[in-house]
């Protein structure tokens, strides 16, 4: 025992004033165990809210849906079996106030709701039952309304104004909603009235097409668990179109979002470690060979293989200590202030508390790491010879005999590593597939790189040497004996493959976020607009005027009839989307170019100028929900005549696009029938308001909705995600930067030496810089004609399995990265042999 204790306090005397070396190795440990410990730590945090108030986030422990029809009668008598029961439907109407208006986002209640939870509002009393609140008033029902409401519509708490044609007084402001987090993304500005509130508006016509009415029943089960609730009422209505989800079904769009988030920033760790990894191997490899005289030394004075090891890993165990400390520290602390933006956006309340767990998943994967990827440049320091050592000046490490290694016991420390690593991994990812694949692709890339290396000397050896004197030098410099190719390369190579995934999820998760177009939502739109009033619109904005874009489209409606011959009536759907279909007449359009806020996932869309066959592009929630495919025939009812079309493509559109239709029709098919517009106008930011009043006087009759405010509301929390996502790309970056630097540390000495006796024999200052720029640029480039195809790869198998979304890259991204990377390496490796060309040769090479 003493002896042990003696060798680690050598080894970390041995390190003093020589921590500085270490700063890139701390750094990029740092980063990667700040990554995994902060998104681990919010992760954790929204599963135990989840886990503990899922019943709270969605009002109830079992939700049941649909789109066409309410309950009937002997149906709620057969939810009330299973417990108490809230009611709650969904619609959107236009409020009115004078000569202003606001499109609402309408929520009808019942004396029951919520069941749990409470109704946010300063006005309605704590011991109030916001029905009996909402009960009308000498005649007049009340609504709960936003403040934007108020605004918009120029009123105060007290107030009367129109809904739906009928008075109601704004009781109060509403400032939350129990179950808002299962609601997803509505149009509109909230307002919550009674059931018996909803029914007496006059006109419940939804003020823009493809908005349907959703009823919603919530179940606080008396006896057994969600799970067992569900799957008892499915059994009891199945195959009667209601939408039936468990609490933890029920949680909403937005909690989706901050899952893929969670994801892309977990392989962001995963990545940020195996970076950092390379960056210990590399800086150890170099470090361990520049200290070769301190092991010379040791040797010497009878200093086995053992004592030699213990000296160098307690230098990497202090540093790795050091690396993993701060990237907890970092990673808790941005937890849990990044804890209450996050509450807010997923609408659950998430408690600012550190949990132990992740945070000893990622300091144990940071310290293993540390270990694995150090452990064979310690075996290399036990393979010194005390003559040789002495001899050589410490210019490179033995290599490693990897047939002995793998044959012997000292192998068993890097498998029991590797062993832990996986079980910490599948721990912090839950996804025993994805830790496999990675560490599979991880082990393939540097056994292939390896390979290529060996591959690209032989060639080399084999060629006919150019002309060039820079570029001949260069070349032997690679594959001559004692080069750092193999080093350099796979550092670069692994760093760039991670920095291509990275990147690429990056731009995947951006557009699943955003949408894969850019395109402009729009401020204002109207329907039910004839072609006079359109050519208004079409020369207001001419005239130069706010306006920045306008979009017509035209519609009309109709009723679906059968599918493949098959009449609706006897086809199960499920899905609110295709309830809504069969609950009669919808709106529909015909297109000839696939708008800006679509994107087609399945089939083609039509080409230009098509005058074939009937078409329809049909949304893609249809193939499910009605069990359709490409090909299907379908027939819809449009002013008593059947149109049959077949499906030609199914899509998806994002909401930031306003408005959409579930069926549209190829051009040549509807063209004939009577048809209204339309209208969505965008305002120039800032010149909002203006717009809207300049068109209320130029088209008096037309009421314009405003829906840009809403939809700016909804892009502003994805747009933080999707800054967020590449800030961590980009922290990414500089990560594998750091770690090309690092690289650049390996074989330093030998460069240095070679320069300098290059430059005693006669060779200028600027050719031996060129020949060592040119050295590493052909490394680099060699690295990134690797790296990238298995980087994008690796993106694409990621994204399709652990993102489930669409697959795209952007090109002149990864470019810039491989050049960038390409550059920075020549440059840098210029400068690891400028000191030495400035300092006198017999200094140098006489320095011990």
């Amino acid at each position: 025992m003493r002896a042990f204790l003696a060798a680690i306090r050598v080894g970390l005397k041995d390190m003093h004033g020589g921590l500085g070396r270490f700063g890139l190795l701390v750094v990029c440990l740092a980063v990667g165990t700040a990554l995994i410990a902060g998104v681990s730590s919010v992760g954790a945090s929204i599963r135990q809210a989840v886990n503990e108030n899922a019943a709270v986030i969605v009002g109830g422990d079992i939700e049941l849906s649909r789109a066409d029809r309410g309950a009937t009668p002997a149906e709620l008598d057969i939810m009330r079996g299973f417990g108490r029961l809230a009611t709650a439907i969904d619609t959107n109407v236009r409020a009115e106030m004078g000569d202003r208006d606001a499109f609402v986002d309408l929520v009808a209640i019942n004396e029951t709701f919520p069941l749990l939870g409470t109704v946010g509002s300063t006005e309605l009393p704590s011991d109030e039952n916001p029905y009996n609140f909402l009960a009308p008033r000498d005649g007049i029902p009340g609504a709960l309304v936003s403040a934007l409401m108020l605004d918009q519509l120029g009123i105060r708490v007290g107030d009367t104004f129109d809904l739906g044609g009928t008075p109601f007084q704004a009781r109060g402001i509403l400032t939350s909603i129990p179950d808002s987090a299962v609601r997803g993304f509505r149009l509109g500005l909230p307002a919550m009235v009674t059931i018996e509130g909803l029914g007496a508006l006059s006109d419940r016509t939804s003020p823009l097409p493809g908005l349907g009415t959703w009823f919603r029943y919530k179940i606080a089960l008396t006896e057994g668990d969600a799970e067992a609730g569900k799957a008892a009422i499915s059994e009891v209505l199945a195959d009667t179109g209601w939408t039936i989800k468990s609490a933890r079904d029920g949680l909403g769009p937005m909690v989706r979002y901050y899952d893929l988030f969670m994801r892309f920033l977990v392989i962001v760790g995963l990545a940020s470690l195996l970076i950092g990894g390379v960056s210990v191997w590399t800086g150890i490899s170099a470090y361990i060979a520049e200290r070769g005289n301190v092991i010379a030394v040791l040797r010497s004075m009878g200093a086995g293989r053992t004592r030699i090891f213990t000296h160098f890993a307690t230098q990497v165990t202090t540093l790795a200590l050091v690396g993993v400390g701060i990237g907890l520290a970092v990673g808790a602390s941005v937890a849990l202030l990044a804890l209450p933006a996050v509450a807010k956006a997923v609408g659950i309340s998430l408690s600012p508390a550190l949990h132990i767990q992740p945070l000893a998943v990622a300091a144990g994967v940071g310290m293993l790491t540390a270990f694995a990827f150090s452990y064979i440049p310690l075996v290399q320091a036990q393979s010194f010879s005390p003559v040789l050592l002495f001899r050589s000046k410490g210019l490179a490490a033995p290599p490693v005999d990897w047939r002995k290694l793998l044959l012997s016991g000292r192998v068993v420390p890097l498998v029991i590593s590797g062993v832990l690593f996986f079980w910490l991994a599948v721990i912090m990812t839950d996804d025993v597939l994805l830790v496999a694949a990675f560490a599979a692709v991880s082990v393939v890339a540097v056994i292939l790189f390896r390979l290529a290396i060996v591959a690209g000397s032989w060639a080399l050896t084999r060629m006919p040497e150019p002309k060039n004197r820079t570029l001949r030098h260069a070349l032997r410099d690679i594959a001559g004996p004692g080069s750092n190719a193999p080093s350099v390369v796979v550092s670069v190579a692994m760093a760039l493959a991670m920095l291509v995934v990275v990147l690429a999820l990056e731009v995947n998760l951006r557009n699943e976020y955003l949408g894969a177009s850019v395109f402009d939502a729009p401020t204002l739109v109207a329907s039910d607009l004839f072609e006079d009033e359109v050519e208004t619109l079409k020369t207001v904005k001419a005239q130069g005027t706010q306006i920045t874009a306008f979009t017509s489209t035209p519609m009309l409606r109709g009723s679906l009839l059968s599918i493949n011959g098959k009449p609706v009536s006897e086809i199960p759907s499920k899905g609110s989307e295709a309830l809504f279909l069969l609950a009669g007449e919808v709106p529909m359009t015909y297109r000839q170019e696939l708008p800006a806020s679509s994107k087609v996932v399945e089939g083609d869309w039509w080409p230009d100028a098509y005058a074939g066959p009937p078409l329809v592009s049909l949304h893609q929630s249809l193939r499910n929900g009605l069990g359709l495919k490409l090909g299907d025939e379908v027939t819809f009812d449009v002013f008593g005549d059947p149109v049959t079309a077949k499906v030609a493509n199914f899509r998806d559109y994002s909401w930031q696009g306003g408005i959409d239709f579930l069926a549209t029709f190829s051009p040549g098919v509807l063209e004939g029938y009577p048809s209204t517009l339309l209208g969505a106008v965008t305002a120039a930011k800032g010149s909002e308001d203006a717009v809207e009043r300049e068109l209320a006087t130029t088209l008096p009759d037309v009421r314009f909705i405003a829906i840009g405010q809403t939809l700016e509301l909804i892009t502003n929390a994805l747009s933080q995600l999707s800054l967020a996502a590449s800030l961590v790309g980009g922290l990414a970056v500089s990560n594998g930067l750091l770690v090309l630097i690092g690289s650049l540390a390996t074989g330093r000495r030998q460069r240095q030496a070679d320069a300098v006796i290059t430059k005693v024999l006669g060779a200028t200052r600027f050719q031996v810089i060129a020949v060592n720029v040119l050295h590493f640029v052909v490394l680099a480039t060699f690295a990134a004609i690797l790296a990238t195809p298995l980087g994008i790869a690796l993106a694409w198998v990621l994204t399709l399995v652990m993102l489930d979304v669409e697959f795209t890259l952007n090109p002149l991204t990864l470019g810039a990265v491989d050049l960038g990377a390409i550059a920075i390496t020549g440059l840098l490796g210029a400068t690891t042999i400028s000191k030495a060309l400035s300092t006198r040769p017999a200094y140098l090479l006489r320095e011990p």
